[in-house]
């Protein structure tokens, strides 16, 4: 049981309006099971280089490199929902290369490239600690396609914008909309990165609305630009969001020979600080996700959970947390398996506790233990420990 994290390395650079950030983390987690199943343990890591480069305070181009390496746990040990976040297939890509503009003083932003839908998309910030891909993205959004959407570790083209209504006070609410490639990658590997528009990939749409509550020490009005770049913090204490996508292209059903045109989703998050000071904080938050029943193997997923900094004494940068994830088979897949002789349970739950020990400013060892009920929706159990080495800048 191991995650391992070392240093990063952070190189930024201000010539009057150009600026330039030049960003380097590695993450490394070596896994296996405690309890339930006999897989060996595995190492895989994940080296992540980012480079910023803002031509004007309006006009910013990024670029993403990233790296993965070793094996995947998850299909050894025979789980739905991926263990671990970096777990990928061992390639380097580029990941991400898109301009973005903000416009509309700063109320409006426009973003073009190989974009990951998920970096503000169905995200949860209070629930990023955890190892399982789940409080990432769910998994009925994630296991929308076989390729899946575009998201870690293969991204498409696509066109973001993203709106924050001048007349909500304190800039409180946003909306935002992307059309993707409706198939990132390659059809045939997951290995490096590939543009391609194959004949039936169609287009991914996808649209979020939500809302923050600033923080109260927030004196002075939030900058709207914080809300509408991605290239931008922006903070709150409380979130609320709907999001809907829909793919275009033709699609199986999955216990008939019917196709039909069109697969459609939605989920709804939120989160909240339950407790804020300066030296400690615990964070709630919750997610439910749907996806359509006749075309996804998930057709719904629930999940949530409490994470916090500063609970230990004398560690005031430490952070814990315990959630859980429920994955639900859709009627039509529990149909088709039980027509193969082999039936499923409905869920697949996964409970997950985990503490974070910063060691330095760029430098944490992370332990987690996830016990998975009825792994892969058959029966039994399986427990997995995790030791993460996370460098940072």
């Amino acid at each position: 049981m191991l995650a391992l994290v070392l240093g990063g390395w952070l190189l930024t650079a201000d010539t009057s309006q150009f600026t330039y950030k030049l960003e380097v983390a590695y993450t490394m987690d070596l896994m296996s099971p405690l309890a339930g199943a006999s897989a060996q343990p595995v190492w895989l890591d994940n080296v992540d280089v980012t480079l910023t480069l803002r031509l004007t305070s309006q006009t910013a181009l990024f670029f993403y490199g990233l790296g993965n390496q070793g094996s995947a746990i998850s299909e050894r040990v025979g789980v739905a929902q991926t263990l671990s976040n970096i777990e990928a297939p061992t390639s380097w890509r580029l990941y991400e290369a898109f301009v973005e503009h903000v416009m509309g003083q700063g109320h409006l932003s426009l973003l073009a490239g190989l974009y990951d839908l998920n970096s503000e998309f169905d995200v949860l910030p209070a629930a990023e600690l955890f190892l399982n891909s789940s409080f990432g993205i769910g998994p009925e959004f994630a296991n929308s396609r076989a390729e899946g959407p575009s998201i870690f570790p293969v991204t498409a083209l696509g066109l973001r914008i993203r709106f924050a209504p001048w007349w909500t006070p304190n800039h409180a609410g946003y909306v935002q909309a992307v059309v993707l490639d409706g198939a990132p990658g390659h059809t045939h590997t997951r290995t490096g990165t590939y543009i391609l528009f194959g004949r039936n990939d169609g287009w991914l749409l996808a649209a979020e609305a939500g809302a923050f509550v600033h923080p109260k020490k927030s004196e002075l009005p939030l900058s709207p630009t914080l809300l509408v770049s991605r290239l931008r913090e922006h903070p709150y204490d409380h979130k609320l969001a709907l999001g809907f996508w829909y793919y275009t292209a033709r699609f199986q059903w999955l216990d008939t020979d019917h196709a039909q045109r069109g697969n459609c989703g939605g989920y709804l998050l939120g989160e909240a600080c339950l407790y804020c000071t300066a030296t400690r904080t615990l964070w709630m938050f919750l997610r439910v996700g749907w996806a359509h029943p006749r075309v996804n193997r998930f057709g719904a997923y629930t999940g949530g959970g409490l994470s916090g900094q500063g609970w230990l004494p004398g560690r005031p940068h430490d952070r814990m947390g315990l959630a859980v994830a429920a994955a639900h088979n859709s009627k039509a897949y529990r149909r088709l398996q039980h027509q193969h002789g082999a039936p499923v349970r409905h869920t697949e739950w996964v409970l997950e506790g985990t503490y974070l020990f910063a060691l330095s400013a760029g430098l944490s060892l992370q332990l987690d233990l996830q016990w998975v009920l009825y792994p892969d929706t058959r029966p039994g159990s399986v427990l997995i420990g995790a030791l993460r080495l996370l460098g940072h800048p």
